[in-house]
């Protein structure tokens, strides 16, 4: 899918020089040559129509350089449901800056995990865009923060004229999750002036997980070896555990989950409660028990999505007029509208936990308690119990997305110079809507008198509303900026002019996200807290030279100095180098610095709530410092002949101070978990952190700001190889082969430990728990003649070891182990690495060996122009049908993997697409 670096497109033409020059992605000086000493990816819009994908987010997420940490509109589960995300090098979404014609975007409403802010990239209208520049080293230098992993530039089109119309229809092999689109170009003009506009609309059929077969249609997942994952059955997921049994051997406890629809309760014992986690007892009848467990079965796989239901709307329009022979004005108009319509499981009401509250001081604790007089009780006794609401449908969300991008400026040419000069202003503005979660004060009012029955079809409608209201909040983010940068020769050196560029910008950034209604008070069941609110000012200005010193030997330099309101400044410098000893070879090396200043979840006024075995609040810190990278690029281009092209790029990253929520066990340090005043908190053993217990003065959750802490070390290497062959009357072939391969990602953490995610399923904890496969790699051939055009691609996702760090469960015992009423000497991890395999049988062995398989798909494109009007197209992706790997260690999905296996859950997916040109 990418073009070779040496025939990437003119980003800028010099209309008045008689030798073309352009300006590629990572420089700001003008070129003849498009190889840089950067290795740069060109994805044309002749790559993208071939690619058959249906947005832009579907294709930057095929590029080999995406790896963990990139988020898939499927997961809409996650904090930032609704969105879609791209991380180059594995290094998170908030660590590739994604720039629109060289500018930023506003972020999208919502953070990933409650942290990372990015630009949705839903919001990119697909029929403007023109081509796209990803830039594979540290670009800060020239951009400024957040171009740590890279950047990835998506440019639309700056001139046309003409009209075209057409259309898109598809659909998957089972007649669902169907696709229409509508678009149209407009543009007329001359020698002095352009106007054109775009508009496009585009509407994605949901797909359930209930309406495919196998392992993706169901949570009884005993016929594949695996455990009955039904609400009443014995999974293995989250509550299970390792341990060491009576014979000193590692075994693996499955847990149980225990609320369905029909409600569960633990029994009473002579008077006393049973405190076996496996005992309970059904307060309802139900078509079916579970012989393991005795408890009701139900399958949430009902409520489970492959794919969410997505309506987009976009319009851009640019018009651009020459003043004077060396002067042009030109406007950017932009309106991008995305809804995303997700569904999820049913609320489950437990009979213990902690929920946030607003003041970190004042954590809440609910214990949700059905009364002694209930109907439903069948002891006489309050006791708590669990529940899984159907009463209320899913937890569902819908996340209604507009952005508005306005730009205005003036560029030209002042004797050998180029200048430009801009304004502009994005916003992006979120209505995030949920419905089916469950507020937990109002169910324990209604439980109390006896309006609320369970499963109970006579329960007056105006009980459940009040019990599950309808949540709404609007989030808002914005981008007002003023830019300004000239570009020109200063002399001529042996190998041609000695470049160099000046700029300077100034932006606001403004971030507010609200919190949900009643999470600021604790009180919905099952919903996390997150809300972030900011405004800073960022000054920058920097400086490029490009210095031909010799006919073979090119040196450049860049540096840039950012100064935010919030936290500071950084300075960051970026050279490299590029020799050329033969035509046909090109040697070239690069290192960078790079920054990430911290976002307004990590140092404005932010909290985030969530859980990882006891409640943890996150808090932002005014105090925190911006990550900090290093990146060394070494590689070769090599053309031998015309019409053959290889590249090869080695790649180094290291980011350091990171900013990371506070390690529990650090904050905890050697406090008492249990026999504590009940209700009371301490302070922890972290700066401002705090250790909360709950009412049986049991250790609960803890709370901590932001912090530096972690350090990534990531390396691999990117090869590609392109090929053009004439066959005469038989028409051209074109083919190319991308590949990434990393060598390492390894993570350092604060208390001294480090551990290597590449080629496992790590880090768990990481968005959409997608893992770190070492491999990606692109196959594709395009046969034309005339106005056909045929292209088939290969797509290959490498195996990964189903193991990772998780961290350790909180310990009572001196050798690290803890101790409970079921099993002794009991460990979350036990090999001395700190990794077991996340995958069990129930009989105790590795499932598949403890690794997830590679995945393999295949595509066809092809092209028909009838005549100089219209043209057809037809497009198969997964040509034949392959299904995703089973994956029953990620969360982002039900039984597979969405961040590098989505189109083995949709399975073989058919588009016929037509075009007419007036």
């Amino acid at each position: 899918m990418a073009a070779a670096q040496t025939e990437a497109p003119v980003a800028e033409t010099d209309a008045s020089a008689e030798i073309e020059t352009i300006v590629v992605t990572g420089s700001r000086i003008r070129r003849t040559d498009a190889e840089t000493a950067s290795p740069v990816q060109v994805l044309t819009r002749e790559d993208i129509d071939r690619s058959g994908k249906q947005n832009i987010a579907d294709v930057l997420r095929s590029v080999s350089a995406d790896n963990q940490g990139s988020l898939s509109s499927a997961f809409s589960g996650g904090f930032a449901s609704g969105a879609s995300g791209v991380s180059l090098r594995g290094l998170g979404l908030n660590s590739t800056l994604v720039l629109v014609n060289g500018r930023r975007m506003a972020t999208y409403g919502l953070a990933d995990d409650g942290q990372r802010s990015f630009v949705d990239l839903n919001s990119i209208p697909l029929e403007a865009v023109e081509r796209v520049e990803v830039l594979k080293d540290g670009g800060s230098a020239i951009y400024g923060s957040d171009a740590v992993g890279g950047v990835v530039n998506i440019i639309l089109r700056s001139n046309y004229q003409g009209a075209q119309l057409g259309g898109n229809f598809g659909s998957s092999y089972m007649d669902d999750g169907d696709y229409k689109r509508f678009h149209g170009s407009f543009g007329t003009g001359d020698e002095r002036y352009n106007i054109f506009a775009t508009i496009e609309g585009s509407t994605t059929q949901a797909i359930g997980n209930a309406d495919r077969e196998g392992y993706l249609g169901t949570n009884d997942l005993r016929r594949y070896g695996w455990y009955d994952n039904r609400q009443g059955g014995r999974p293995a997921g989250a509550g299970a555990f390792t341990y060491i049994d009576a014979d000193g051997e590692i075994a693996h406890s499955p847990a149980l989950l225990s609320a369905t629809p029909w409600g569960t309760m633990r029994p009473l014992v002579n008077g006393a409660t049973d405190r076996d986690p496996s005992h309970r007892i059904n307060l309802k009848a139900c078509p079916e028990i579970s012989g393991d467990t005795g408890v009701c079965l139900f399958d949430t796989v009902g409520y489970s999505q492959i794919q969410p239901e997505q309506d987009r709307i976009n319009l851009f329009s640019r018009g651009s007029l020459f003043l004077n022979d060396e002067t042009q004005a030109y406007s950017e108009l932009g309106w991008f509208f995305a809804k995303t319509q997700s569904i999820g499981t049913p609320g489950d009401v437990i009979d213990n936990g902690v929920y946030n509250a607003a003041d970190p001081g004042n954590l809440k604790v609910h214990t949700t308690i059905m009364p002694a007089n209930h109907p439903d009780n069948p002891y006489g006794v309050a006791r708590g119990f669990r529940l899984l609401t159907t009463d209320f449908g899913g937890r569902n969300g819908e996340q209604t997305s507009n952005v508005i991008r306005a730009i205005t400026g003036v560029q030209g040419k002042l004797s050998d110079w180029d200048w430009d000069v801009g304004l502009g202003y994005i916003r992006s503005q979120l209505d995030d809507e949920h419905t089916g979660y469950i507020v937990a004060d109002r169910l324990q009012a209604h439980l109390d008198d006896g309006s609320y029955r369970i499963m109970d079809p006579s329960v007056d409608r105006s009980v459940l509303d009040d019990i599950s209201p309808t949540l709404k909040r609007k989030a808002k983010s914005s981008i007002a900026l003023v830019d300004a940068k000239l570009s020109g020769s200063l002399f001529e050196l042996p190998g041609g002019d000695f470049g160099l560029a000046f700029g300077a910008e100034a932006r606001n950034e403004k971030t507010d996200t609200p919190p949900l209604p009643f999470t600021a008070t604790g009180d919905i069941i099952g919903l996390g807290y997150s809300s972030f609110k900011a405004d800073r000012d960022v000054v920058a200005g920097y400086t490029e030279i490009n210095a031909p010193v010799a006919r073979f030997v090119e040196l450049n330099a860049a540096l840039r100095y950012d100064h935010y309101s919030d936290y500071g400044h950084s300075t960051t410098p970026k050279v490299g180098i590029k020799i050329k000893p033969l035509d046909e070879l090109a040697l070239r090396a690069t290192y960078a610095e790079a920054f990430r200043a911290p976002g307004p979840s990590e140092s404005g006024n932010s909290s985030t709530y969530g859980f990882t075995g006891i409640g943890l609040l996150t808090i932002g810190n005014p105090d925190i410092k911006p990550e900090r990278a290093k990146s060394y690029t070494a590689g070769l281009v090599f053309e031998p002949v015309r019409g053959t092209s290889a590249t090869l790029d080695y790649y180094r990253i290291e980011r350091r101070d990171e900013i990371v929520g506070a390690d529990q066990a650090l904050i905890i340090g050697d406090a008492p978990q249990s026999g504590q005043t009940p209700n009371s908190q301490r302070p922890g053993e972290l700066p401002n952190s705090t250790i909360y217990y709950n009412e049986d003065g049991d250790l609960s959750a803890v709370s901590a700001p932001y912090v530096n802490a972690n350090k990534t070390t990531t390396s691999g290497f990117d090869f590609e190889y392109r090929q053009k062959l004439d066959l005469g009357r038989f028409g051209r072939i074109s083919g190319g082969f991308m590949l990434t391969h990393v060598i390492s990602f390894e993570r350092s953490f604060d208390s001294g430990e480090s551990f290597e995610y590449a080629g496992t399923h790590g880090p768990y904890v990481l968005s959409s728990a997608g893992g770190t496969p070492k491999d990606r790699a692109r196959l594709e051939l395009t046969w034309e003649r005339a106005q056909v055009s045929v292209t088939g691609s290969v797509n290959y996702v490498g195996s990964m070891d189903m193991i990772d760090h998780k961290g350790s469960q909180l310990v009572d015992n001196e050798d690290g182990t803890w101790s409970s009423d079921t099993y002794e000497g009991a460990y979350y991890n036990v090999d001395p690495d700190g990794k077991v395999c996340g995958v069990y049988r129930p009989d105790g062995s590795a499932y598949s060996g403890c690794s997830l398989s590679s995945f393999t798909t295949v595509d066809l494109y092809s092209k028909l122009g009838v005549d100089e009007h219209w043209e057809f197209t037809a497009s198969a992706l997964n040509l034949f049908n392959r299904m995703a790997p089973f994956d029953p260690y990620t969360y982002g999905g039900l039984n597979y993997n969405p961040s590098f296996h989505q189109s083995g859950a949709v399975g073989r997916f058919v588009t016929l697409g037509l075009r007419y040109t007036f």
